[in-house]
């Protein structure tokens, strides 16, 4: 797929990841807004949804506890033989929850598709749809917000993971977890449930747990919410990545979007800004 930015998008990202070239070290925070017209962001999003869901392989995996999971993967364009890739799970929100392994191919997971993408950032995409929700929200009345839990069929995923790179010419060290909406809330449950496996985290309007602090302050995570969101308030993100900062983590980053609701902030499909940062994420 060929993408056109009219100028004017990229005048505005640029502006934006310029404001932001000195957030790459230490726990930061940054506060911006979406300056694109709703037509434009459409139109930007109809692109990337218009690629082909075939190119995303259909698969099924079944986990210890014999639950079964749809899954799709997009490989990198050539695969060497004498090298490894990178490997981005990405988790989907609470409107693909079933069962036809196609509702689950959003925005975070066709972005991976575009052809300068694939060229520039060769690796392997894994896409599961979940059977029920990943991750479930309950009150926590110690921290007057919501937190989050994960659901049994979240640890056939990152059982799924652990499939792929006995048969895949995976990179240990690069692999990744990014999600919007309840699929960011299972990104960050993943990091506890697994702080052994992956060397970064993007989450997107999601709803954390507080359980694994000690997990969470050592694996480079970008929270981005909108501190208008309706479905997933941004006070949980928000205590989060104050209870983080308080104990001086590095590579934590966190994005406030002023009078976003809950939606995927264009900047992280406008450009390269998520690959790239994310790509710079090796695990030690």
């Amino acid at each position: 797929m060929k993408s056109i930015i009219p100028l004017l998008f990229l005048s505005l990202f640029t502006s934006l990841i310029i404001g932001c070239a000195n957030l790459e070290k230490g726990s930061t925070y940054f506060k911006t807004e979406t300056k694109l017209t709703r037509d434009s962001i459409n139109s930007y999003r109809k692109q990337i949804n218009d690629i082909s869901n075939d190119v995303f392989k259909p698969f099924q995996f079944t986990g210890a506890n014999h639950t079964a999971i749809n899954y799709r993967l997009l490989a990198p364009v050539d695969v060497s033989t004498n090298s490894s890739y990178p490997l981005v799970l990405v988790l989907h929100g609470s409107h693909a929850v079933g069962t036809d392994n196609v509702t689950q191919l959003g925005i975070l997971a066709k972005l991976w598709a575009k052809d300068n993408i694939r060229e520039k950032y060769p690796a392997y995409i894994v896409v599961p749809q979940f059977p029920v929700r990943s991750s479930n929200y309950i009150a926590d009345a110690g921290h007057k917000v919501l937190s989050s839990s994960p659901d049994e069929c979240l640890n056939t995923a990152l059982e799924l993971i652990d499939s792929l790179k006995k048969v895949l010419p995976v990179n240990g060290r690069k692999i990744y977890v990014i999600g919007h909406s309840m699929g960011a809330s299972s990104t960050i449950n993943s990091i506890g449930l697994r702080p052994d496996l992956f060397a970064a985290a993007v989450s997107v309007s999601g709803i954390p747990d507080f359980n694994h602090i000690d997990a969470l302050s050592k694996t480079p995570t970008w929270f981005i919410h909108g501190n208008k969101d309706p479905e997933n308030p941004i006070g949980s993100d928000s205590l989060l990545f104050e209870k983080l900062r308080s104990k001086k983590v590095v590579q934590i980053r966190y994005w406030e979007i002023d009078k976003l609701e809950h939606e995927i902030f264009p900047g992280l499909y406008i450009g390269e800004a998520l690959p790239e940062w994310l790509f710079k994420q090796v695990r030690k």
